[in-house]
């Protein structure tokens, strides 16, 4: 199966290619906050109709435009309209908010079709800016090069993205079902009894973190002291962010390995982050994402994630059937009035979603799902990939 996949690479342009990239980020830049100005001025009775500028008209009325790259501003173009057309369309299921300004102290990008760059050996070479030293840690697929993407991240760290049309084998089948039931002391319950820990990667670097906020609060505004405070803090930020991804990928990756059918709850997150209580461990452990991950990934290779629906109640049934109404958030075990059993909380949840995700897709009746304990080599291979159990 060809898939469009992107590698990303840390790229080390000199000083002049650092002028020329910065640049080439605020034209691209300009001509978003120029589109998203002249959106604003609409209005129903005064100006019904309003007319954007192409990059071709804009290129032509400032002339310090045309000193980046025309395809870097042409895509930018595209990205606006596609956003008008999403953001108008009858048939979208999910509604998207107008667009909004840009800032110059946040992430920074842009992007050139694949006429426009070459990779050469361990550099990449971009239309007007030139070659520019790039770390492959891992070599590029033979594949057709669509496009690539320059970022750079508001710790000052350029990255370049490239987006490839290269074929997917899919993973050998391994015949085993999961149940996961996701929360936040334990990031992830399996019906296989695996307990995946809750890293807190930013809980473990908040005292650092407020200690840096309380240093640039007493620095003055635009300084080289405000900014070099500043540049501590976005690394910093930066180091939680790859910390998380680097969990997401290993644990997203050990499941396609060794799991044919996934089974998890279809949780209402952005519901969940109205509770002001919770509401910073739950982004703290990233559930979206880590979904996000996994679909994409089984949907390489050949892999299923089938989602319960998140009204089951898959911590508050036992096995015989019982529902338990009075459970609380804080009840990690309760014993059920109907039969006696003393039920983990999570365990129970686990199990519950396997059962009912079979049950949904017509492969279980009213018997329980045989459940299928960790082996010694699953349990080895976590622990290689660096997962605490």
């Amino acid at each position: 199966m060809k898939i469009l996949r992107a590698y990303k690479y840390r790229i080390y342009p000199n000083k002049t290619q650092e002028v020329l990239l910065n640049k080439t980020f605020g034209c691209v830049r300009f001509f978003w906050n120029y589109q998203v100005a002249t959106f604003r001025t609409y209005d129903k009775e005064t100006n019904p109709n309003v007319k954007f500028k192409t990059s071709t008209e804009l290129r032509k009325e400032f002339e310090w435009m045309k000193e980046v790259s025309a395809a870097a501003i042409q895509q930018k173009e595209i990205d606006f309209n596609q956003l008008l057309k999403q953001l108008f369309s009858k048939t979208r299921k999910k509604k998207i908010g107008f667009p909004s300004f840009k800032k110059k102290k946040g992430r920074n990008s842009f992007r050139l079709p694949n006429q426009k760059f070459k990779v050469i050996g361990n550099k990449i070479q971009l239309e007007k800016i030139g070659k520019i030293r790039m770390v492959i840690d891992r070599e590029l697929p033979d594949g057709k090069l669509m496009s690539v993407t320059i970022s750079k991240n508001p710790s000052g760290q350029y990255f370049a993205s490239i987006l490839i049309e290269t074929e997917v084998t899919p993973k050998t089948k391994t015949n085993k079902e999961v149940g996961i039931d996701l929360g936040i002391k334990t990031f992830a319950t399996q019906s296989d009894e695996i307990e995946i820990d809750n890293p807190k990667f930013l809980r473990k670097s908040q005292a650092k973190l407020q200690r840096l906020q309380r240093h640039l609060s007493r620095k003055q505004k635009g300084s080289h002291r405000y900014e070099r405070c500043r540049l501590k803090i976005a690394r910093l930020h930066q180091k939680i962010s790859n910390q998380r991804n680097w969990f997401l990928h290993n644990y997203t990756t050990f499941l396609v390995n060794n799991y044919d059918r996934i089974f998890i709850e279809d949780l209402n997150v952005n519901g969940m982050l109205k509770n002001h209580c919770l509401a910073g461990a739950i982004s703290d452990v990233s559930w979206s994402k880590f979904v996000s991950i996994l679909e994409y990934k089984c949907n390489w290779y050949g892999k299923e994630v089938i989602k319960v629906d998140r009204f089951f109640a898959s911590s508050k049934t036992c096995k015989c059937g019982a529902k338990n109404d009075d459970l609380k958030l804080s009840d990690r075990e309760w014993t059920c009035k109907s039969c006696g059993v003393v039920n983990q909380r999570d365990l129970l949840a686990a199990q519950n979603i396997l059962n009912e995700g079979r049950r949904s897709l017509g492969d279980l009746t009213d018997a329980e799902a045989e459940v299928t304990k960790p082996t010694k080599r699953l349990k080895s291979e976590m622990s290689s990939f660096g997962i605490k159990i």
